[in-house]
C-alpha cells in the first residue's frame, strides 16, 4: 500500500463479515476432513482464519513455507523482497498447527522445511491469483455485495490491532509498511478515534 492508497471503510473487512465467511466455510471444511476429498474447502478456511490473525499479503500467505514458521513468528518475503518477521499469538499458531496436522491426515502432503504451507489439489503452490479467486466465491456466497477481496483481511488485522492497543510503529513494523504515514491511515477506523471524537466534537 502507498502514500496515495485512498483507504476507506469499505475495504475493511468487518469482523461480522470474517465470522460470517468462516462459518459459512466451516460445513464444506468438515465434509472435506470426513471424506478427504474436496480439500479446497480446507485450505480456503485456514488461508482466511491465518490472513485474519496475522494481516499476511496475498502473496506471502501463498509462499509460506513449513519452515519459515518458528513458535511464535513467521519469516516472510514482502514488497520489495524484503524479509520480516511477523509476531503470531496463540490463536494463530494453534490455527496452523491444526493445518499441519490435517496435511498430514487427511491429505497427505508434506510437511518438511521446504513445503508450501498451502498446496491445491494437484499439490502445487497456490498463485495470488488463485488465492484472491478462492475468497471472491466465498464473498459472494456470503452475499457480501462490496468488492473486498484477500487484501481486506489485512486491513482487518490493522485496525484489529490497533483497537486492541497496538501502537502505529508497531503496527507499522508488523504490517511492513515503509512509512508510518501508511499505518497511520488505519486511526480513522479505529474505535478509540471514535470515542475520542464523539468526546470532544
Amino acid at each position: 500500500m502507498n502514500q496515495n492508497y485512498a483507504l476507506t471503510e469499505d475495504k475493511i473487512l468487518s469482523e461480522s463479515e470474517l465470522k460470517l465467511m468462516l462459518k459459512t466455510i466451516k460445513p464444506s471444511m468438515d465434509q472435506s476432513l470426513r471424506s478427504g476429498l474436496h480439500i479446497h474447502f480446507i485450505n480456503d478456511y485456514f488461508l482466511i482464519l491465518i490472513g485474519s490473525l496475522t494481516g499476511l499479503r496475498v502473496s506471502e500467505a501463498a509462499s509460506i513455507k513449513i519452515g519459515d514458521i518458528a513458535e511464535n513468528s513467521i519469516k516472510v518475503i514482502g514488497k520489495g523482497r524484503k524479509l520480516r518477521v511477523i509476531p503470531i499469538g496463540k490463536r494463530g499458531r494453534a490455527a496452523i498447527d491444526e493445518l499441519i496436522r490435517i496435511k498430514v491426515g487427511v491429505m497427505n502432503q508434506s510437511v518438511g522445511p521446504e513445503s508450501f504451507l498451502f498446496l491445491n489439489r494437484n499439490g502445487t503452490p497456490f498463485t495470488r491469483h488463485a488465492v484472491a479467486r478462492r475468497f471472491t466465491y466465498w464473498r459472494l456466497r456470503c452475499n457480501i455485495k462490496r468488492s473486498i477481496n484477500y487484501h481486506s483481511l489485512r486491513h482487518y488485522f490493522a485496525t484489529f490491532l490497533l483497537n486492541n492497543g497496538f501502537n502505529l510503529a508497531e503496527v507499522q513494523k508488523i504490517l511492513g509498511h515503509s512509512s508510518p504515514t501508511i499505518t497511520a491511515m488505519y486511526l480513522h477506523f479505529t474505535e478509540q478515534t471514535q470515542v475520542r471524537v464523539d468526546a470532544v466534537l
